[in-house]
């Protein structure tokens, strides 16, 4: 009887778990990465490391690095995958109502993931990330911007997104905390002469404890009327 060759067993063996890894790349990327997102929103991205992630689901550092090459490259992931939640509107949107859609959405979405806002800029474009941008550049170009006037637009409305949510995510008080807040500070200014608007701007937030909502679109809107006057005068220019 013919003995079996080791080698070629082996050989095959390798192939077949190589052909089974590829085949289910997409599922174990997808658990990796839900595995990662709630290991920081857990903990931080300062915890965040191939070892402590892999000890969370239970394998081996290397298995992870069998789906992603180092932590840049799952930091770039997990970017995408935020980035990917944005709903970047509809083509047959007003370019207006379009680009509230879209900002508002990522506003949301940032503010859903918060420790992303941190990294957004810093990390290598993805195919969602380039999703955003264009569909924002898009909504201008179709609602009759020229290429300077949607540049100008685009870089306010982005700006404003990250900007804004990373005011909002590193804020030391909550909402409901600020009036006492506020009310604390007031007491505590000894001087109030030398910084007479402040007090005021402070004091009105006191007596108005809703004044703080809806800023962020609020301020999307006063400066979507400073591009929507700046389009018509381009457009009877």
């Amino acid at each position: 009887m013919a003995k079996a060759n080791p080698s070629k067993k082996t050989s095959t063996t390798k192939r077949a778990r190589a052909a089974n890894k590829r085949g289910n790349r997409a599922l174990s990327d997808a658990r990796i990465l839900r595995a990662a997102v709630s290991e920081v929103e857990r903990g931080g991205l300062e915890r965040l490391s191939m070892r402590t992630l892999a000890a969370r689901m239970n394998t081996g550092a290397m298995s992870i690095y069998h789906y992603f090459s180092s932590k840049d490259e799952l930091l770039d992931a997990m970017v995408e995958w935020v980035a990917a939640k944005i709903d970047l509107g509809s083509e047959e949107l007003h370019w207006r109502a379009a680009v509230s859609t879209i900002a508002l959405s990522a506003h949301r979405t940032l503010m859903a993931h918060g420790w992303v806002i941190g990294i957004w800029s810093k990390r290598k474009l993805g195919p969602a990330r380039l999703a955003f941008m264009e569909s924002i550049l898009a909504a201008l170009r179709r609602g009759g911007f020229s290429v300077e006037l949607a540049c100008d637009a685009y870089h306010a409305i982005t700006v404003h997104v990250e900007g804004y949510t990373h005011h909002a995510v590193g804020f030391p008080l909550e909402a409901g905390d600020f009036p006492t807040a506020a009310a604390d500070f007031l007491a505590s200014v000894t001087e109030p002469d030398s910084i007479p608007f402040f007090v005021e701007h402070v004091q009105h937030h006191v007596d108005h404890p809703g004044s703080g909502t809806g800023q962020f679109e609020l301020m999307l809107g006063m400066i979507l009327d400073g591009f929507e006057a700046r389009l018509s005068s381009q457009e009877s220019a």
